[in-house]
């Protein structure tokens, strides 16, 4: 992958160039950005020296993309806005046997007329798909997971993690041309034969104002191939008329009916110690002051480090992978907590 090499060495130079800008040179780029990239202004993230990201809830404004363009500060975006709709997909890989996933897939989707837009990043990279409108993330989430299938991928993750926005903002992922704060770098776009799309930033944020999109032709296409939860593993010899029955009597997705059998307070209890008002220690991090918290009217939990938050089942993910070290896909996550919950 030697054309990500000159896009790096160049990266400080042109981060130093960049902080020089005045909000003039910066706004018709930022006013792009936002159009492209910004799912909600509510809030945002920002990243952190470590690499995560903490949780503002503050307006975002003009001034922190200016910041963020700069390389002053370093923003994540929100997959989903507050209706839960997205504009665009992201697969991201964590490292080297990923990202070379991402470009397989990135190259078969060329052959069949569909532009991915990829992103190196410190480890891995995003592999990014753009739509022509906001779509649900219900949609969204069975295209992408269509598409691992479909072309038999593993080992990568989906953006966003969410179908429906029940409890908090959702997954985040960094917004692009930033620098990330432990590398030092900002990271560039290429097209699926190895070419950036522009070889300077502003540049590059100008020509994905107008992407090219996934049409609706291949949404259906793929949505097609989603994998069916398999209801065989929820059941034991024990159990299994039961689980069968549970299972068929409802018109609900699995994984809602895992949302409604359990609080989150009563979940993570499981794992976390909690007090009375659901402070803890972040089991994702080094934690020494309590910066886990459940939130017992909106049912879900938060990291104030940046380690995420979310339902059970995006506690349950994470957990598996952070604690347990071991892979868990949101299909293992459900698959697994329906065997813990209803048998």
């Amino acid at each position: 992958m030697r054309h990500e090499i000159g896009w790096e060495q160049r990266s400080v130079a042109v981060v130093n160039a960049e902080r020089r800008l005045s909000e003039v040179e910066l706004s018709p780029v930022a006013e792009v950005l936002a159009r492209r990239f910004i799912q909600r202004w509510d809030m945002y993230s920002k990243q952190l020296e470590n690499g995560r990201y903490v949780s503002v809830h503050e307006p975002l404004h003009v001034g922190l993309l200016f910041a963020h363009l700069r390389g002053e500060i370093t923003l994540g975006t929100y997959l989903l806005d507050a209706q839960s709709r997205g504009r665009f997909m992201v697969f991201d890989a964590d490292d080297t046997p990923g990202w070379r996933r991402l470009h397989g897939l990135a190259n078969a989707l060329s052959e069949q007329g569909v532009t991915a837009y990829l992103e190196p990043s410190r480890r891995g990279g995003h592999l990014w798909l753009f739509f022509d409108k906001p779509i649900p993330g219900e949609e969204i989430r069975a295209f992408g997971a269509g598409l691992l299938a479909y072309f038999k991928i593993t080992a990568v993750e989906l953006y966003p993690k969410q179908e429906v926005l029940t409890t908090g903002p959702g997954s985040l992922i960094r917004l692009p041309f930033g620098v990330h704060q432990k590398s030092g770098r900002r990271y560039g776009f290429y097209y699926p034969d190895g070419t950036l799309i522009a070889p300077a930033i502003r540049e590059q944020i100008h020509a994905l104002s107008t992407p090219q999109v996934v049409s609706g032709e291949v949404l259906e296409f793929f949505m097609r191939y989603v994998p069916p939860v398999d209801t065989s593993t929820l059941q034991n010899a024990n159990h299994a008329p039961r689980a069968a029955k549970q299972v068929q009597d409802t018109k609900l997705p699995v994984s809602e009916r895992i949302k409604s059998a359990i609080t989150v307070r009563e979940f993570v209890l499981r794992y976390v110690e909690l007090s009375p008002s659901g402070l803890g220690l972040c089991p994702f991090h080094d934690d020494h002051n309590p910066s886990f918290s459940v939130n017992d009217k909106e049912n879900y939990w938060h990291c104030f480090a940046g380690c995420g938050g979310g339902s059970v089942i995006d506690f349950y993910m994470m957990y598996q992978r952070q604690v347990e070290k071991r892979n868990c896909d949101f299909k293992t996550a459900i698959t697994e907590l329906a065997n813990i919950l209803f048998l």
